[in-house]
């Protein structure tokens, strides 16, 4: 019987929505902070990071049901990320999955807060939930560590300040460009992936190992959205427009769109080969990594 990575994709996409309803007050929104908050999570987008930490963690033991408060909490940071990085002050967008920003439905100030807000709060959720799940208090440490390492000054945040100071750069190079995406976009599906694996048991090879995977399929995600930025089919990020060449400086307009399209699958190869020595079947992280690299939107 063959895997359905869309049906899977759909049912565990329901699971996160459902525990991130469960975990945040989103339908009793009363204050204006609140609210912002649940404008930016509820409509939800992929759900691809807080997706691998459950995958990651099915693949070691068969079950997602310990990990969920990781990777509702890996959400609420990518939710917080998107918010700032929308702002006037970054990449200046106006619009987020066809609707308005945050900023400008509720201003630059309370956004702003909003994503503090979440990004603190995802920490709470870590450590109360795990508590009182009776997780052990180490695993939960070193969770909370490659999280936080992966979302600031030496991951996502150094990742977004280099990816400013490429927009100034009339040359960058592809070593720049693909650290960028490295440290923009895949530390924290690393951390994700690796979350999921270390709540769920695994051993220290096998952690190096989905170190990889996740490293290799989080450039090539970045490199796939920035082609679909250029071919006009990334509809579901930005808003409706069509976009007909770079905004910014990406690989796509280093490299083009054929040499593109040849280093996503390259390095989605050298991702599925990672996976090789894990016995578990079905595998998702694999038939994920495949979905990502083909998908059209």
């Amino acid at each position: 019987m063959s895997f359905d990575t869309r049906d899977y994709l759909y049912r565990r996409k329901e699971i996160i929505d459902r525990s991130l309803r469960e975990y945040l007050p989103l339908d009793k929104a009363e204050t204006k902070l609140h609210q912002s908050i649940a404008y930016s999570i509820n409509p939800g987008g992929k759900r691809l990071r807080p997706i691998l930490c459950l995958a990651a963690a099915e693949l070691i033991c068969g079950s997602h049901k310990n990990v969920l408060p990781a990777a509702c909490a890996i959400e609420m940071i990518h939710t917080y990320s998107i918010i700032h990085d929308d702002l006037p002050s970054m990449d200046d967008d106006d619009t987020r999955r066809g609707n308005p920003s945050n900023h400008k439905v509720f201003g630059e100030a309370v956004a702003t807060l909003a994503g503090d807000a979440l990004l603190t709060d995802a920490f709470s959720l870590i450590t109360e939930r795990f508590l009182e799940q009776g997780m052990s208090s180490e695993l939960v440490l070193r969770v909370i560590s490659i999280i936080s390492e992966a979302a600031g000054s030496k991951g996502m945040v150094l990742g977004q300040a280099f990816d400013l100071e490429m927009d100034g750069d009339e040359h960058p190079s592809v070593s720049e460009t693909l650290n960028t995406y490295m440290m923009k976009t895949a530390k924290m599906i690393t951390a994700s992936v690796l979350s999921g694996a270390i709540l769920a048991g695994a051993e220290e090879k096998e952690l190096q190992k989905l170190e990889s995977y996740s490293e290799k399929i989080g450039v090539a995600f970045q490199i796939k959205d920035d082609i679909l930025d250029v071919t006009g089919n990334h509809d579901t990020t930005r808003g409706p427009e069509v976009k007909t060449e770079p905004k910014k400086h990406t690989y796509v307009s280093i490299m083009g769109v054929q040499e593109s399209n040849a280093k996503v699958s390259e390095f989605t190869n050298q991702a599925i080969g990672e996976l090789e020595s894990f016995q578990r079947t079905p595998n998702p992280l694999r038939e994920i990594a495949i979905w990502l690299s083909e998908r059209e939107e």
